[in-house]
């Protein structure tokens, strides 16, 4: 499980938080948020990552999440290669839930 820092909460933070999801290959629960960042993201395609999804609990590790794309049925979650090179990984998930 991987939740988004508590900078993110409806009570507690600036309500960036959106929803969550379970990746449907491992079965990994993980939160997502609004990407918040100061500028705009893009992967070498130009494709927009409007999202962050929380990929290890805050209180472990700083930054613990990745830019991404999240829908309904998917996530394109914007990485980088041994190369510096961006990857878009694509995660199917299951159990998709909106906070708001």
């Amino acid at each position: 499980m991987a939740f988004a820092a508590e900078t993110t909460y409806f009570d507690r933070g600036d309500g960036s938080i959106l929803g969550s999801f379970t990746e449907k290959e491992y079965g990994k629960h993980f939160e997502f948020s609004t990407n918040n960042e100061n500028f705009q993201v893009l992967d070498s395609n130009n494709e927009e990552y409007p999202h962050k999804v929380w990929v290890t609990t805050p209180w472990k590790m700083d930054s613990g999440w990745r830019f991404a794309k999240v829908l309904k049925t998917r996530v394109y979650v914007l990485t980088n290669d041994a190369n510096g090179d961006d990857v878009v990984e694509t995660w199917y998930h299951k159990n998709y839930t909106e906070y708001r």
